[in-house]
């Protein structure tokens, strides 16, 4: 008998009166800021426009010298040539506007810097100029940049993801307890606590995929216990929070029972995911609208037959998200684009049930049905030797030959 799925909460006058204007101003806005996310949804005017304006940084960037601007300007070049992608140019400039000791600017030109040097593959320069940030005032474009540099180390499968959260972790911690938003020391940013929450149990999730659970367990209670009871939380905060916390509760379980609703790879195929669960299994969840998403089902198909003697199985888990498309001829127009692949129809309560708050969400697991990896993916992720294949291998060593513990326990 299948497990009932959470459900989310029915709207009533009562749940709505009980949020602020800007809460609910927030959650109107959210479908539109996340469709946004992600360039594969732009229309081909927004992307042409944003190519003719990338091109115009670049060129500009390439015939301007860092020496001949001081302060404010000097940081524009940085972010001109940053938006350029001419990341040599946008790692000089802020070289620069840093060698100049200004105050204003100088967090978030390390943070181009970084970004810069991540992208030239200087990525232990990159590292080591991150570690220096810790040094800083920790505040809202310290954890930014942290954040961001820790997903791309993640992706990249780089080890000193772990070491460089594990630097994090007291200063993310320290920031939790205040219960409020982060600011930026000079500027706009603010970091809300449900991003700060997800950025800090990081560390819980890196260790638990490097083997060690009991360094795990105590992150993830440090971080757990870090947020006051007390901290007026707004509903996209407390959300991406429950997310986040019903993640890690996932990893060690056996997968949750989600209703199948049908197989779009044929009509013969089956509306289930093969209950021999070989030697891993790669689930991929993700809204009918996600274009990226729908792409990436075609690389998870071939990589499914191009491992189905190993046998490692694949499939992707799509649901109607009813807050983005609207009508049933929207998204079944959606769902013929996935005709082929090995995608299985899913009720929108397995959002719920997995914590998921972005996609495409992976879950890994292993041969006994348990979850070993749940998180977002990169678009490449099934090319070749990429992140996927990376985590079979990773789940696998850990299985084989666990972390052995010191006299010391460390």
């Amino acid at each position: 008998m299948q497990s009932p799925l959470a459900q989310p909460p029915e709207p009533t006058d009562t749940a709505t009166s009980s949020k602020s204007p800007a809460d609910l101003y927030k959650q109107a806005m959210h479908p539109l800021d996340v469709v946004r996310g992600s360039l594969d949804n732009w229309s081909d005017a927004e992307l042409g426009a944003l190519a003719v304006g990338m091109h115009m940084a670049n060129e500009d960037c390439a015939q301007t010298k860092p020496e001949l601007y001081k302060g404010d300007d000097l940081f524009n070049l940085a972010r001109l040539c940053a938006f350029g992608q001419d990341w040599e140019g946008a790692n000089d400039a802020a070289l620069a506007y840093i060698a100049q000791r200004e105050e204003e600017h100088r967090t978030q030109s390390y943070a181009i810097s970084v970004s810069s040097l991540f992208h030239m593959r200087a990525v232990d320069l990159a590292v080591e100029t991150a570690r220096g940030m810790l040094k800083f005032p920790y505040d809202a474009e310290v954890a930014y940049a942290l954040r961001d540099l820790k997903n791309n180390l993640v992706q990249a499968s780089d080890p000193a993801a772990l070491s460089l959260a594990e630097a994090e972790h007291p200063l993310i911690v320290a920031a939790l307890k205040q219960g409020v938003p982060l600011k930026a020391e000079h500027g706009d940013a603010v970091i809300g606590l449900g991003a700060l929450y997800e950025s800090a149990m990081q560390l819980a999730f890196l260790d638990r995929y490097a083997g060690k659970d009991d360094a795990a367990a105590v992150a993830a209670a440090d971080v757990q216990a870090a947020l006051p009871a007390t901290a007026t939380l707004a509903a996209e905060d407390q959300l991406r929070i429950d997310a986040t916390a019903r993640r890690y509760q996932l990893l060690g379980t056996h997968l949750p029972d989600v209703k199948i609703l049908r197989a779009l790879q044929s009509p013969a195929a089956k509306a289930q995911v093969d209950l021999n669960f070989a030697s891993a299994t790669v689930l991929v969840l993700f809204p009918d609208w996600c274009v990226e998403c729908r792409k990436m089902m075609k690389t998870l198909t071939k990589f499914a037959e191009v491992n189905r003697d190993t046998p490692i199985h694949a499939y992707g888990l799509v649901f109607a998200d009813d807050s983005v498309v609207l009508g049933a001829p929207a998204h079944e127009q959606n769902l013929e684009q996935l005709a082929g692949t090995r995608t299985l129809v899913v009720p929108a309560t397995a959002v719920q049930a997995l914590g998921a708050t972005d996609y495409p969400l992976g879950i890994v697991l292993d041969d006994t049905r348990t979850i070993r990896f749940v998180g977002t993916l990169p678009a490449d992720a099934f090319s070749g030797d990429g992140y996927v294949s990376k985590l079979i291998v990773n789940m696998v060593k850990i299985a084989h030959n666990p972390p052995q513990l010191t006299k010391k326990g460390n």
